[in-house]
């Protein structure tokens, strides 16, 4: 955390606020993840959806917005490629890895779905979404496979010292991956992460950003699949304008949304499929029960962390 004595920058209002943005960010599209998973749970899949925009992957937009601004914001600029995404990586693997364990295992219990070798490996790996599509344990976790491509293209931005050039042509690929409806499960939100990246690169006025939303809301006309895209660059225009500040909720929750990500599917199904009572009754229980599982998964990781670096004493913060 920054310091707040008198020699901070003169910015540092701007950032503090930024960061409170998109914590909102964070949460809002948590809030949206959990809906769509809560509604599809509980009978309600065809509620979820108006025409291609569907409730739950407007949340995915958000995290991509976010991730690719954050990846090339200024500052972030100086550490190597290798450095950057080693350390990417330290943050996605270890509380994954303890979340699909867990699920496998849960699966396997249960008896609920078979699986094999392949899917297991594929799925650790976090490429289960490219070899098995939707056919996943914790299907939530083809959320993984997504954001590793996106990392994949930030590195090779970083690595090449030419983020922007990089970043145009995987945007141009994605949405004529979208525009021939070739492929979108994956390109719709590579175009918002590449697009957020860029205007990270940019630092737009406000008047511009304004004009690019409005052109991909525009654009929505003839691809409706850029309504992501247009959505998830709306809401961080939002996010980095908004003079928002800091609250208990954020405080508290923002830390643990990745985690929260991982493991609230495993409680919204289990408890939809074996909870006898009502739905939504199961459903706050499943949600209640997985912000508790999200906190333990964090210390977990943090644990497997500090082990594999050579002290295996368990953090406390």
């Amino acid at each position: 955390m920054e310091s707040r004595t008198a020699s901070a920058p003169s910015n540092a209002p701007d950032q503090l606020s930024r960061r409170a943005g998109f914590d909102y960010l964070r949460l809002l599209a948590m809030a949206l993840v959990t809906v769509q998973h809560g509604m599809t749970g509980a009978g309600y899949y065809d509620q979820t959806a108006w025409g291609p925009v569907s409730i739950g992957q407007s949340g995915v937009s958000l995290f991509c917005a976010l991730s690719g601004y954050l990846a090339f914001q200024s500052g972030k600029q100086s550490t190597s490629a290798s450095a950057w995404l080693q350390k990417r990586l330290w943050q996605i693997y270890p509380a994954y890895w303890i979340a699909t364990l867990a699920a496998f295992a849960l699966t396997w219990i249960a008896g609920v779905k078979r699986f094999d070798t392949w899917l297991f490996l594929s799925q650790m790996l976090g490429t289960g979404y490219f070899t098995h599509g939707w056919e996943l344990v914790n299907v939530v976790s083809w959320f993984i496979s997504l954001i590793l491509l996106c990392y994949v293209i930030a590195f090779v931005g970083k690595w090449l010292a030419r983020p922007q050039l990089t970043l145009a042509c995987a945007a141009v690929i994605a949405f004529a991956l979208l525009a021939t409806h070739t492929e979108a499960a994956i390109s719709r939100h590579v175009l918002t992460f590449c697009i957020a990246g860029l205007v990270a690169q940019a630092r737009p006025r406000a008047g511009a950003m304004f004009a690019l939303v409005v052109g991909l809301f525009g654009a929505t006309w003839f691809w409706p699949l850029t309504f992501y895209a247009a959505f998830g660059l709306g809401m961080l225009a939002v996010a980095r304008g908004w003079q928002a500040h800091a609250t208990w909720v954020t405080r508290i929750m923002s830390p643990y949304v990745y985690e929260y990500f991982l493991v609230h599917g495993i409680f919204l199904a289990a408890l939809a499929r074996f909870l006898p009572g009502p739905k939504l009754l199961s459903a706050a229980l499943a949600i209640a029960l997985a912000m508790l599982a999200a906190v333990v998964l964090k210390k977990l990781a943090a644990w497997f962390v500090a082990y594999v670096r050579g002290s295996a004493s368990i953090p406390t913060t």
